[in-house]
């Protein structure tokens, strides 16, 4: 399948094709292709921008800091994101694994995301990300 038809399937409403969207792209990232990567950091839909952003930490050897830095515009928004799924996911999943890129300060000034999603099933394992910032 050509890139640009995962890309616009990984836009789709329909779940069942955006998960087999993201398999196929996972396997062409873990093939070698970091720039589909890279692209996929910034993209329009936040479940996958979130599922990139998730499979990042794995190429950090292999992708140059600026790369990185340069996109986290990108993960900021999905800590701040309306989608409490997405949210929950990155501040738990991804923040721990590329903190060493975030400017703590900027952190600390957007923690009240992750506080208002520290509820419930979650309220533990998001409790103590949210105290890690104040460190």
């Amino acid at each position: 399948m050509e890139i640009q038809d995962l890309i616009y399937q990984l836009s789709s409403r329909d779940k069942n094709v955006k998960h087999e969207a993201w398999l196929e792209t996972e396997k062409i990232i873990n093939s070698g292709n970091l720039q589909l990567l890279l692209n996929l950091l910034c993209f329009t839909d936040h479940g996958t921008r979130y599922r990139a952003w998730n499979l990042l930490p794995k190429f950090l050897d292999r992708i140059k800091a600026n790369k990185v830095r340069e996109r986290l515009p990108c993960l900021l928004e999905m800590l701040k994101d309306e989608d409490i799924n997405v949210r929950r996911l990155t501040w738990y999943n991804v923040l721990p694994q590329i903190f060493q890129f975030l400017d703590k300060e900027e952190l600390k000034r957007i923690r009240k995301y992750c506080e208002e999603v520290a509820s419930d099933d979650w309220k533990e394992l998001l409790d103590e990300t949210c105290r890690e910032i104040e460190l």
